[in-house]
């Protein structure tokens, strides 16, 4: 989707209110709903995701995606399928400028590269390259913490929290001389790109603290404030804190692992089924429409084109305020938590 000509670079938008609002359009114009960014882009609602999609796989369910209506396509370069999005847009013959495509930043390449030029700039342009686009319009920081040699996993595995260190593993981070300083330098490095190879920015993963400071150091600096904050949300984890902070800031939550991931079974949970049941849409719907009822984007994903279809047919009922008690009401996350199907062998982000 094309961007607007002056991109907002410090403070609030002036009509920050109207950031986050939901614009639907009508069944004439392929039922695509937007919501406007601080940034004063449209980005569609609901997104394609393509996470753990790969190789022809991946190409084969994007055009799909593309052809059955969906206008927004979330990948990203850890998910190594980059290329096979941006071969799936070509294929479509979806016009380019119609399209809102966003990517994100692995946590490896943050802070400086050898040469000592920030590591982020090569890796937008391979992004970019790869995606086959001059631009994308949003990109994220997908991770604000350094992570660790997979080999080496720093923690006890499954979702409770806290977590319990492995003896030994304890500084096996990549890079080794990560600080909390450098994801806020890099996201500064990120900045520059805004307006140009960039629309909007945004961040993934972020805890309530970590997007204070954010912020803080955007108004230090008169830098672009993060638009979107991409960050796990079901029934089960109501991140509640973060929610909270993004609507008083005019920033967009995008919500992932919507359906609860296959550990947490939340499309086999009675609560989840009986609602189906009596509304008349499936449990994959009544997890959507409950995210989008909570001021949420999404990002559903399915291999299956009927599933593609359905996971965007959530416009036309509600949820009663019932219903979205009985579905709150199955939270089990703890204070500040705000990972539990991901990152299984992560520190909770918050750690970092």
């Amino acid at each position: 989707m094309k961007s607007p000509a002056h991109l907002n670079t410090s403070g609030r938008k002036r009509n920050a209110q109207e950031a986050g609002q939901i614009h639907k359009k009508s069944r004439a114009e392929n039922s695509v709903q937007t919501v406007t960014l601080n940034s004063g882009q449209e980005m569609p609602t609901v997104q394609f995701g393509t996470y753990k999609m790969k190789g022809e796989d991946c190409f084969k369910a994007v055009v799909t995606a593309l052809r059955v209506g969906y206008t927004g396509l979330d990948t990203a370069t850890v998910y190594d399928n980059e290329k096979e999005v941006g071969r799936a847009v070509v294929e479509s013959g979806v016009d380019r400028e119609k399209l809102f495509i966003q990517t994100k930043l692995w946590r490896s390449f943050v802070g400086p590269a050898k040469n000592g030029k920030p590591k982020c700039d090569s890796e937008l342009r391979k992004s970019l390259k790869k995606l086959g686009v001059t631009m994308v319009d949003l990109w994220l920081m997908h991770w604000p913490g350094p992570g660790r040699h997979l080999n080496y996993p720093p923690v006890r595995m499954g979702m409770e929290r806290p977590k319990v260190e492995i003896v030994g593993n304890k500084d096996k981070k990549v890079p080794l001389n990560w600080s909390p300083d450098m994801r806020l330098d890099t996201y500064r490095e990120m900045a520059k790109f805004v307006g140009k190879e960039v629309g909007s920015l945004g961040v993934c993963n972020f805890s309530a603290r970590q997007l204070v400071q954010l912020l803080e150091f955007c108004s230090a600096n008169n830098l672009p404030r993060p638009a979107v904050v991409q960050n796990e949300f079901h029934p089960l984890l109501l991140a509640k804190e973060v929610r909270a902070l993004c609507e008083r800031e005019g920033i967009v939550f995008q919500a992932y692992a919507s359906l609860g991931a296959g550990s947490l079974g939340l499309l086999d949970n009675p609560v989840v089924r009986n609602i189906a049941s009596k509304v008349g849409v499936s449990e994959a719907q009544v997890l959507l429409r409950w995210g989008l009822q909570h001021g949420c984007t999404l990002l559903p994903k399915s291999a299956k084109e009927e599933r593609m279809k359905t996971n965007r047919d959530i416009w036309d009922f509600k949820l009663g305020k019932e219903e979205m008690e009985e579905l709150d009401s199955l939270d089990r996350s703890k204070e500040g938590q705000n990972t539990m199907a991901g990152w299984l062998r992560e520190q909770d982000p918050d750690y970092y």
